[in-house]
């Protein structure tokens, strides 16, 4: 049986982003594809497959070729794949399919976390490696819904060498409530990061596929050992817009239901945008599946094989409510996102 013909990587950003051309999503990938995809991974960190056109059941079996599947929980909620549960549904759309027309406040919020420049899963012990986000629906061009990546790796590059060796060893204590109430802040108010789950990750790591160093400190990183948490907020905030100057951020248009992009986070941080646009008006069905990290620093500075899930306050806004009412019935993975 012959070979299908090589994958084409055309880039679209002097540093990274490829789309890739040549991808036969109608028949069995062979091996060799996978691999190209890989080396493409490693070189661009973000790819962007246009028209795939697959289902869940393919994006589920695509994602497992690259590493062990990361699963979303659905305790609050059912959810519309619950037969699927290493589908992330980060869409703007209920059980039953239809447009969420809920003005939660807290819910509104809690989603605005997402917009901040982040990494999959760096709250949690355990990082997730590979992201694979499916578009099944998306809302008219000029109502938003893009999503924004940065190169990570060129930022760190791009750092003074007094800056790399400072960051060298450094170790930064990682929040899930820290992010959110970083977006809205009146979110949490009152509630200490430190009474809840807490991640330990170093601020740089060598990418295990490119050699190349990558600045892994994001919206997630509340304090560096040995500064105050205002020492490392102001560091924190001097790294964020250092990695996410223009020249290094790409903004992925979805042109068409069908669409796929895939990134590494242990290569690039990316955000969603505002949704405000058609949040309550268009439907905007994207569907999310994940790898863990199974390189040698899968788990970072903390604790292997120990893999703890994160648990956020019962209620987000008890400050509000005369209550301080904190009992962990919400796990982390439950606070819907969109990317």
């Amino acid at each position: 049986m012959a070979l299908p013909a090589p994958l084409q990587f055309k880039p679209l950003h002097p540093t990274f982003v490829a789309e890739v051309k040549g991808m036969d999503w109608t028949k069995p990938i062979p091996d060799s594809t996978i691999e190209q995809i890989k080396d493409g991974m490693d070189k661009y960190g973000v790819l962007v497959f246009r028209n795939a056109n697959i289902d869940n059941d393919t994006q589920v079996a695509f994602t497992r070729r690259f590493g062990e599947l990361d699963s979303m929980p659905f305790i609050r909620r059912r959810g519309r794949f619950p037969e699927q549960p290493h589908i992330f549904d980060v869409s703007n759309m209920d059980d039953n399919g239809e447009i969420v027309k809920t003005t939660n406040r807290a819910q509104v919020m809690l989603a605005k976390g997402n917009e901040l420049w982040h990494a999959d899963m760096q709250y949690h012990p355990r990082r997730d490696k590979y992201s694979v986000l499916r578009a099944v629906a998306i809302p008219p061009k000029g109502c938003g819904g893009e999503t924004e990546f940065a190169d990570s790796r060129t930022a760190y590059d791009e750092l003074s060498q007094e800056w790399k060796d400072k960051l060298e060893n450094m170790v930064c204590d990682c929040s899930l409530i820290h992010n959110r109430r970083g977006a809205a802040p009146d979110l949490y108010k009152g509630v200490d990061p430190y009474d809840w789950s807490i991640s330990r990750w170093k601020a740089v790591y060598p990418h295990e596929g490119s050699g190349r160093k990558n600045l892994y400190v994001t919206s997630y990183c509340y304090k560096f050992d040995g500064l105050s948490i205002e020492e490392s907020q102001k560091m924190v905030q001097e790294l964020i817009e250092h990695g996410s100057q223009p020249k290094n951020v790409y903004r992925v248009l979805w042109e068409q239901a069908g669409d796929i992009v895939m990134w590494d986070n242990t290569a690039t941080w990316h955000r969603a945008l505002d949704s405000s646009a058609y949040r309550f008006k268009y439907k905007r069905d994207m569907r999310r599946t994940n790898t863990f990290d199974d390189g040698p620093n899968a788990w970072g500075e903390n604790e292997p094989g120990n893999d703890w899930k994160v648990k956020l306050p019962k209620e987000p806004l008890a400050h509000e409510m005369g209550t301080q009412d904190a009992a962990p019935v919400m796990t982390a993975k439950e606070v819907h996102a969109s990317a």
